[in-house]
């Protein structure tokens, strides 16, 4: 009797963690208009950012690839809160963004723009570049590039907004046989006027086809990136009365062994930061704004060092953390939202049917519980076309 009490004690305690790991933790999705967003030949989503507080107006912004050999970088936002990407007239309102499309782009949301980081190909250097377009809700346009045509290979750039006035800009590069990463943090004037606050900083080495992402508040600007296979975080202070006063901190190491692809976000106090290792999503958090973190926890169990499991976004309001993962199993990827309502103690996961990755990004406003924007590509067999989709949620 012993035995079986035991038995069924054990039985019960791991029905308990499958309903807690798949147990939807907020309901109300709706499609966002036009629907589908987009549907053409080949689409990839890039990235998705959201600003409750943007000239008064709920801002949330999609990034996408569309087509080949080339292919094109394009971005549409919603000026409801993620209800509707369409113009007047119904059609999309969509934009295009300078950038070499295999390399993506990064978006944020502040000074009343949206910002698009992406990596330029100069042909007549042979350098690639950082580009830098900034884009009014109102539509108008403007870009810049932000490093030199010196030779350098740069890829993978992450732009993040500290506050309405600062703007955090991180990106890898290979340069006289380096690799490192690189943080500039620039003041969000209109790209053509000089920024009041353009401050440059170089760091690593880093590896560079392993990932790098960006997050900032008010008070840092937060660099993951991987170096020698470890996770690594370089934090940067910046005193919330001065924002040109920014200390550098040391190169933390976080996580050793197999990383790669890592994810961070961060708001008020709060730091979720995401990563691959071994195969297998983890996720690490930080309540003093990446001073110090708590233990990893394994939020995806599927996956290996051949056939990673992968994190493509991250974001964190609070005590609500949402993860956009593909969970690798047996070589086959599939997309999940993994997300925590409790600031990580517990974590549940919905799993979708549909081939391609996810994005999402928490959109909050004042007095109002935060919200979950998401996109997504359906990749479709050929000659059918690809979906770009977006929902929103409702409280």
């Amino acid at each position: 009797m012993v035995v079986k009490r035991r038995l069924l004690l054990a039985v019960a305690s791991a029905l308990t963690l499958v309903m807690t790991a798949t147990a939807p933790m907020m309901a109300g999705f709706k499609e966002a208009a036009p629907s589908p967003l987009r549907q053409t030949g080949l689409l990839r989503i890039k990235d998705i950012a959201a600003n409750g507080n943007t000239s008064g107006r709920a801002v949330v912004a999609v990034g996408w690839h569309e087509s080949s050999n080339p292919g094109q970088l394009y971005l549409a936002f919603s000026l409801d809160g993620g209800k509707d990407y369409s113009r007047t007239n119904g059609n999309l309102r969509r934009y295009r963004v300078v950038g070499e499309p295999k390399l993506g782009m990064s978006l944020a949301i502040c000074g009343g723009r949206v910002w698009a980081g992406s990596t330029y190909q100069d042909t007549s250097t042979g350098s690639t570049r950082v580009f830098l377009t900034s884009r009014t809700v109102g539509g108008g346009a403007a870009q810049a590039l932000i490093t030199p045509a010196d030779g350098r290979r740069v890829r993978d750039v992450s732009v993040a907004c500290a506050s309405k006035n600062l703007l955090a800009i991180g990106w890898l590069e290979k340069k006289g046989g380096q690799n490192r990463a690189r943080l500039i943090l620039r003041s969000t004037e209109p790209l053509g006027q000089p920024p009041a606050i353009n401050k440059k900083f170089k760091f690593g080495p880093a590896e560079f086809k392993s990932g790098i992402s960006v997050a900032a508040t008010p008070g840092a600007a937060l660099v993951s990136y991987v170096g020698a296979g470890n996770l690594r975080l370089k934090r940067f202070a910046i005193d919330a009365g001065d924002a040109s006063n920014i200390t550098a901190g040391p190169v933390s190491t976080l996580a050793r062994g197999d990383i790669k692809r890592p994810q961070i976000a961060a708001r008020g106090n709060k730091v979720v930061l995401a990563y691959s290792d071994a195969g297998k999503v983890k996720a690490k958090l930080s309540s003093d704004l990446g001073v110090t973190f708590g233990s990893a926890s394994t939020v995806v169990g599927a996956g290996s060092i051949s056939n990673p499991s992968v994190v493509y976004s991250a974001d964190v309001v609070g005590n609500r953390i949402v993860l956009e993962v593909a969970a690798n199993k047996q070589g086959k990827l599939s997309p999940q939202r993994v997300q925590s309502s409790n600031g990580g103690a517990t974590w549940g996961t919905r799993t979708f049917g549909h081939i391609g990755a996810r994005m999402g990004a928490l959109l909050k406003e004042k007095g109002k519980a935060p919200m979950l924007m998401e996109a997504w590509h359906n990749n479709a067999p050929k000659p059918n076309a690809d979906t770009l989709r977006a929902k929103y949620e409702t409280p």
